[in-house]
């Protein structure tokens, strides 16, 4: 599918320059260029912050008048942290144990070369020790380096290819801003989605209750789309994807493998390392709501 010129920058720069977006420095670089490009195409923008702490504070960026709007299309901006094995949607538990088995593997790695390191300086270090001397500062560089790194993998280290999860959804929403006008339709760019509904359920606190909710996630996979919860009413819906009617109150929108035996979804490790979007996924969720 052919991309236009913004979409192509869109493309670049949140697939390069702000993929990451954990932490609070992170996240709010994202949201300055994010709220810069929708100001290009729309003036209605509200950033809320909720979930406040002393050096930090949850932020979901608003399209639209979602308190009045009839329909939301939201997903999660926030970079997921890295982890063992496939994506498996709707199951925090899973994810949330791969990513300790994670955690927990590459902070025994990184403890274990940090003792080897010790012994081979020990081995080959000199017998006496000079404090001033160029070879001891830098020693100390070394190991204020690796203590520094060592806090980071404890604490996790963040996916630095997010183009799938969930750059591919952001984009999708971008999209669909800058080529639907409909008054009563709002988005939302949400945060803490990565670890659970926190943005999701400040959201639903701020809109009423006929207003219809669709949740997208990874939506530029290589992989089928699929919609479980309520028809936007298009007819173009059995076509473009599968559809599993549910009267729930979010209708999530995603790009997944279907595993047949547990009648779960997941994106495998390739999946989620690609470097493309599926172009014909994106057109066909923004057209979904047109």
């Amino acid at each position: 599918m052919e991309q236009t010129e913004a979409f192509k920058d869109w493309l670049f720069r949140y697939q390069y320059v702000y993929r990451l977006r954990r932490t609070e420095k992170s996240k709010k670089r994202f949201l300055t260029a994010l709220v810069t490009d929708i100001a290009k195409m729309r003036e209605d923008i509200q950033v809320i912050e909720y979930d406040q702490q002393k050096k930090y504070a949850s932020r979901n960026v608003y399209v639209g008048n979602v308190k009045q709007a009839d329909r939301v299309i939201c997903t999660f901006y926030d970079t997921p942290p890295e982890s063992f094995g496939s994506y498996q949607l709707f199951d925090r538990k899973d994810q949330a144990k791969k990513t300790t088995t994670f955690i927990l593997a590459s902070t025994i790695i990184a403890i274990l070369l940090g003792v080897i390191g010790t012994l081979i300086y020990m081995r080959f270090s000199p017998s006496s020790f000079q404090l001033y001397s160029l070879s001891t500062f830098v020693i100390i560089a070394i190991y204020a380096g690796y203590f520094i790194l060592l806090g980071k993998i404890t604490k996790g280290l963040s996916n630095r290819k997010t183009l799938v999860r969930n750059t591919s959804s952001i984009l999708a929403m971008l999209k669909m801003i800058a080529e639907n006008k409909q008054k009563k339709i709002a988005y939302a760019f949400l945060d803490e989605g990565s670890y659970g509904n926190k943005g999701l359920e400040e959201l639903q606190r701020q809109v009423n209750g006929h207003c219809e909710i669709y949740y997208l996630d990874s939506v530029g996979a290589s992989a089928p789309l699929h919609l479980v919860g309520k028809s936007p009413n298009n007819s173009e819906v059995a076509e473009k994807l599968d559809y599993l009617a549910s009267d729930q109150k979010v209708s999530y929108l995603f790009s997944a493998r279907k595993d047949q035996t547990k009648d779960a979804f997941y994106l495998n490790p390739t999946d989620l390392k690609e470097k493309q979007l599926n172009m014909e996924n994106i057109v066909a969720v923004t057209s979904l709501f047109q």
